[in-house]
């Protein structure tokens, strides 16, 4: 095994192919609250936490009206979005195989942890898994360092043991402010050279890449 012993997997967007499964969940409740939906907006913040989308989204600030609306976002995303959301191509062999050779998986992500298990259990995901980190495990989401340092508690890793991958800034920025290596992937939310300018040592553009680099 190479130096890394510690993967920590951002969900959405590097993982899971859940961009359809937001749309449509957000397009409904837009269309239930009587708001326009720019779907641009998911596209350009897919790292961010469902409420700042919905802020993002509806225009608003106001704490009352956020919760409102993610509340009712979030009874159609349980409802039909999460049996929406797939594995990319190569995840479920790439973590097995990496799993075999002794190296540790965490997801780390601004999802919360009851739809992230949902999802991994659902997809065979979960046996290879050493621990879920959401946003409601920490004080702070990402881009702040607390998901991935408490990842790093959980698997007793070092942080330069250890690689954050992701699909956004927001990853990198984590990963970064942990200690870690950091590595993206070209087919989510931010370009290769935005990922770079923020962190990244590698790009990978098919997740089963990172075998060599978590190999060596």
């Amino acid at each position: 095994m190479g130096k890394i012993k510690l993967v920590m997997l951002d969900f959405d967007g590097t993982i899971a192919d859940s961009f359809a499964s937001v749309i449509c969940c957000a397009g409904k409740m837009c269309k239930e609250a009587g708001l326009p939906f720019d779907k641009s907006i998911i596209e350009n913040n897919m790292g961010c936490t469902t409420e700042q989308c919905i802020s993002l989204i509806s225009g608003s600030t106001d704490p009352e009206i956020i919760s409102r609306l993610t509340a009712a976002y979030n009874v159609i995303y349980r409802s039909e979005g999460l049996d929406m959301i797939q594995l990319f191509d190569g995840v479920l062999e790439t973590i097995k195989r990496l799993h075999d050779k002794g190296v540790k998986f965490a997801i780390t992500s601004n999802n919360v942890v009851p739809a992230i298990t949902y999802v991994v259990t659902r997809l065979g995901l979960m046996p290879y898994l050493d621990c879920i980190i959401g946003v409601e495990c920490v004080e702070h989401g990402k881009p702040e360092p607390d998901i991935a340092v408490e990842a790093l508690r959980r698997t007793g890793v070092d942080a330069d043991e250890a690689v954050a991958v992701g699909d956004s800034t927001f990853d990198m920025r984590m990963g970064r402010g942990a200690g870690c290596h950091c590595c993206g992937v070209s087919y989510g939310c931010d370009n290769p050279q935005t990922l770079r300018e923020h962190g990244a040592e590698w790009v990978i553009d098919s997740f089963s890449e990172l075998e060599e680099i978590v190999l060596g």
